[in-house]
C-alpha cells in the first residue's frame, strides 16, 4: 500500500483494527498464527511504532505520552528474565523499579510468590525453573505495579493443562481485585472463553468479529455436529442420514461429511423444530446396533472461530 503523508509503500500487518476495553473487563484477542495479534500488542505497549491510528489510555494519546506515565503492566510472549537470578531476586527487582518502600519489598514479594504458588521455587535460578513457572514470573512482573491496564500475550503458552488453570484462576481472580483493563491474546478458544468477557477474533491483520463469546456462539445458533461411532458407515449415511432425513433438510440444502472407519463427523445448518426428531432417531439406531455412541451438539467456540478462519482463506 503507498502512504502518501510518507511518501513510500508499507506492508499493513494491522488493517484498520478498532476496539475499547472497559474498567474491569478482559478482552481477548483470538487469531491462529500469523494473525497479526503480537503485532497488534507491540504497537499497543509501544515496542512497535504504528503509521496510522490512534492507541488511546483512558485520556492518554500514546504518541503524546511517556509510556511511563501510564499504568500499564506487560507480560510479552517471550519471557525476558535473566537466568542468573534467582525467582525472589527477579521479583524483588522490580518491585524496587516500581517504587515499593524497601522494607515492603519482602513482603510482597512472599505475597506474590504464594499466589501463583511457587514457593518451592523461591530461591531457584531462573534457568533452573520450568517453563511453566517462568510465564508465573513473567505475570508476577506485570502485575507487581499494580497496573491500571494489563496486557498479556499469550500467557499461559507452553503450560501443562494444570498449570495452565491455576494461571487461569490467577488472572480471574486480579480483574475482579483490581478491575484492571485487560487485554490478553490468545490462539486457544478454551482460553478465551473461560478469560474474556468479550472477544475480538483477528485473521490476516483484520479484525472479523467482536462479542462476547455467548452472542457469537449464539449468532451461529442454526450450526450443528453429529458424531457418530458405527460399523456401517455407509448404512448409516444412505439410509438414516439420507433416506430418512434426519437433520429436515430441504431439497437444496445439504450437510458436510468428516469421515475415517468407523467415525463420521456431520456439520449441518438446520431447524430448531428438527433437533427432537434427530435425538429420537439416534436413540432407535443405538438400540437397534447400527451405532454405538453418538454426540450432537450446537456449534462450539472453537467451531465458529474454525469457520471464520476457513472463510478467510
Amino acid at each position: 500500500m503507498y502512504d502518501s503523508k510518507h511518501k513510500k509503500y508499507i506492508n499493513h500487518i494491522i488493517d484498520d483494527v478498532t476496539f475499547g476495553v472497559n474498567v474491569g473487563e478482559c478482552l481477548g484477542l483470538l487469531g491462529p498464527n500469523g494473525a497479526g495479534k503480537t503485532t497488534s500488542i507491540s504497537m499497543i505497549t509501544g515496542l512497535m511504532s504504528h503509521t496510522h491510528g490512534k492507541i488511546v489510555y483512558g485520556d492518554n494519546d500514546l504518541n503524546k505520552t511517556e509510556i511511563g506515565k501510564i499504568s500499564l503492566g506487560y507480560c510479552p510472549q517471550h519471557n525476558s528474565l535473566w537466568k542468573l537470578l534467582t525467582v525472589k531476586e527477579t521479583i524483588q527487582f522490580y518491585l524496587k523499579i516500581a517504587g515499593y518502600p524497601h522494607k515492603d519489598v519482602p513482603r510482597y514479594t512472599k505475597a506474590l510468590i504464594n499466589a501463583c504458588g511457587i514457593e518451592n521455587h523461591t530461591n531457584k535460578k531462573i534457568s533452573e525453573i520450568s517453563g511453566g513457572t517462568k510465564r508465573k514470573v513473567s505475570l508476577i512482573i506485570a502485575i507487581c505495579s499494580s497496573p491500571k491496564y494489563l496486557i498479556l500475550d499469550e500467557p499461559s503458552a507452553g503450560m501443562d493443562p494444570f498449570t495452565r488453570r491455576y494461571m487461569w484462576k490467577l488472572i480471574k481472580d486480579l480483574k475482579k481485585i483490581r478491575e484492571t483493563a485487560t487485554i490478553l491474546t490468545t490462539h486457544s478458544t478454551e482460553e478465551a472463553e473461560a478469560l474474556c468477557d468479550r472477544i475480538a477474533i483477528l485473521i490476516k491483520g483484520r479484525l472479523v468479529c467482536i462479542d462476547t463469546p455467548k452472542s457469537i456462539k449464539m449468532n451461529q445458533s442454526d450450526k450443528y455436529v453429529l458424531e457418530v461411532f458405527t460399523d456401517h458407515p455407509d448404512i448409516f449415511e444412505k439410509q438414516i442420514v439420507r433416506e430418512n432425513n434426519l437433520f429436515g433438510l430441504e431439497d437444496e440444502e445439504d450437510y458436510e461429511l468428516e469421515s475415517s472407519i468407523s467415525y463420521q463427523k456431520y456439520f449441518v445448518n438446520m431447524k430448531t423444530e428438527n433437533i427432537a426428531n434427530v435425538f429420537a432417531m439416534m436413540e432407535k439406531v443405538v438400540k437397534a446396533g447400527l451405532v454405538s455412541q453418538y454426540n450432537f451438539e450446537q456449534f462450539s467456540l472453537e467451531q465458529v472461530f474454525i469457520n471464520f478462519v476457513n472463510n478467510t482463506q
